[in-house]
């Protein structure tokens, strides 16, 4: 009995790692994406994509882990079905409760994971993630670049001729303020000064024109601070209960898909074995009806946000496992 634990563990390896990479690249190609959209609207250095990839790892491992586990269970019991290599274990006295025997803590062990990383690792890498964006984003409102339309600083259109070293020359600004005066402000030189959570642009050597119903006005200054209307802070990083009490619908769907493994896993020793000999080719119609099983559900209660759709769903995985592999499997054998 120990050969053939040691016969399915190499087979459910084999069969899991050949499916992890290609899942975990194909993902993280999707994450690299929603990054690089990122970067049409900031300037993103190397150092920073390095950065928002490693906040997204966690969600990366959460998504390639349960379709990885759907796949390895079901590949490695139908490629032993399909080399009747199954038909000799079972004629060695190897019941199919001892399948479940095998594969339980290992579907329990991805579970555990799952919901390590559903109960604490994606809270703090999702917040950590959003401030460092947030960043990112105020520092993108401070690049004013020389001789380029359309371009703001708070309520106001900035045009520049240079910009030398951050130090600006012959600045135009034009904005419309609260009372209704238009505004144009001409500036010899200036500069983009900033703190903690603002910014304002340093002008010296200007002349501002003010204009509102036939009342023109024309004020020189020799130095002058505009402020940002921009703020940049830094959330507080909040517990993950606190998190996932503001996020409850994300957290019914990650906390489903992490019980997944473990819910569904008579149903997938039951997918697995089959006749080869009227039933070929079957694993990946099998895979993609499991995983349909778990997302379509998953997806349905977070987007309804009920509380008992999330225990009718985990009735439903198990009542279907159980009866499936009753029916199936653990009388015919």
């Amino acid at each position: 009995m120990a050969k053939i634990k040691e016969f399915l563990l190499n087979s459910f390896t084999k069969s899991f790692m050949t499916l992890f990479l290609p899942f975990f690249i194909i993902i993280s190609l999707t994450y690299l994406i929603k990054i690089s959209n990122l970067s049409s609207k900031v300037n993103l250095n190397l150092y920073d994509f390095a950065t928002l990839y490693l906040y997204v790892i966690p969600h990366i491992i959460f998504a390639t882990v349960p379709l990885t586990f759907i796949g390895a269970v079901i590949n490695s019991l139908s490629k032993l079905s399909e080399d009747n290599e199954a038909i000799a274990i079972f004629s060695l006295g190897y019941r199919p409760y001892k399948l479940i025997k095998f594969f339980l803590p290992i579907s329990i062990l991805f579970s555990i994971l799952l919901l390590i990383l559903t109960l604490y690792i994606i809270p703090y890498a999702d917040q950590k993630m959003d401030n460092f964006k947030n960043q990112k984003i105020y520092e993108a409102t401070l690049k004013i670049l020389p001789k380029k339309l359309s371009q703001s600083f708070g309520n106001h259109h900035i045009f520049i001729e240079k910009n030398i070293n951050g130090n600006f020359q012959n600045i135009t600004l034009f904005s419309q303020d609260k009372g209704g005066y238009l505004q144009i402000l001409l500036s010899k030189e200036g500069s983009i000064n900033k703190d903690n959570t603002t910014s304002y642009l340093n002008l010296n050597n200007g002349t501002l024109y003010r204009y509102k119903d036939s009342i023109f006005q024309i004020v020189d200054f020799e130095n002058m601070k505009i402020y940002n209307s921009k703020h940049f802070y830094t959330h507080k990083i909040k517990n993950p209960i606190e998190f996932w009490k503001s996020n409850k619908k994300k957290f019914y769907y990650f906390f489903l898909i992490s019980i997944s493994p473990f819910a569904i896993l008579l149903l997938l020793i039951t997918l697995g074995i089959y006749n080869p000999r009227y039933q070929k080719n079957r694993s990946s119609i099998y895979i993609l009806l499991a995983s349909l099983l778990v997302y379509i559900p998953a997806i349905l209660a977070k987007e309804s946000a009920n509380f008992y759709l999330v225990v009718a769903t985990i009735i439903l995985w198990f009542s279907i496992s159980i009866f499936y592999f009753q029916i199936k499997l653990n009388k015919r054998l």
